[in-house]
């Protein structure tokens, strides 16, 4: 079976387990509808293309509208391909409905893809920290500014990486290593462990992690 689905952020909330209270993130998972099914005879590779979110028919190019009507779907706003495990026997289809309730299990250990909040163009300050100058009578004009970014004659140009403002947010962001909390099939919900990157309705990617947390590796090792 595949191992991701699509999704959006909705917001946080604090789970009780044991007495303890613990952070939680809701996501809002699928259902993710199956756009085309590629494979190795034809493409190369075996892979999904699935979508989610309604888009309006106005808003959809002509060549995008041709795509979503061979499926036999609805416009969609979020597309993305994931791909499709070896020796998986099931098969897809276009027009196809997968829910979360297929992929996942309570307890499982999964990492969240999503985009960061978007800041716009931001000055030394917020985007590095940095602490500025001294604000004593000799400074004038220079309190928030990043200092010094020239060097000496012999080099003559500004080093790469130097820390300067520019855009900060909107960066494709990994989670790793989250824990599922609850599931809420009816309702197309999942309760994940921590924070994810993002806003509200904010689009995310939803996968089972390759990588498990060290207390389970540890675990793992005694018992063997």
């Amino acid at each position: 079976m595949i191992k991701e689905l699509l999704g959006k952020k909705l917001g946080m909330t604090t789970v009780y387990q044991e007495g303890n209270a613990v952070p939680a993130t809701v996501l809002e998972i699928g259902p993710c509808v199956v756009l085309q099914v590629k494979n190795q005879k034809t493409d190369g590779y075996d892979a999904l293309q699935v979508g989610l979110g309604e888009k309006r028919p106005k808003s959809t190019t002509k060549a995008m509208t041709g795509h979503f009507q061979k499926a036999g779907v609805t416009p969609k706003q979020f597309i993305m391909e994931i791909l499709i495990p070896k020796g998986t026997k099931e098969e897809f289809k276009p027009g196809q409905t997968i829910k979360f309730s297929e992929v996942f299990n309570v307890g499982d250990i999964v990492d969240v893809v999503g985009w960061t909040k978007g800041r716009g163009f931001q000055g030394v300050f917020k985007r590095w920290g940095m602490h500025g100058a001294d604000a004593a009578h000799g400074t004038h004009e220079y309190f928030r500014h990043g200092g010094s970014i020239g060097t000496h004659t012999k080099i003559g140009r500004v080093l790469k990486g130097t820390k300067m403002p520019g855009h900060l947010g909107n960066e494709r962001v990994t989670m790793e290593k989250l824990k599922i909390l609850e599931l809420y099939p009816d309702q197309d919900l999942v309760l994940v462990k921590g924070s994810v990157p993002g806003g509200k309705n904010s689009r995310l990617i939803l996968r089972l992690s390759v990588k498990k947390p060290r207390k389970i590796s540890a675990e793992k090792k005694s018992a063997a």
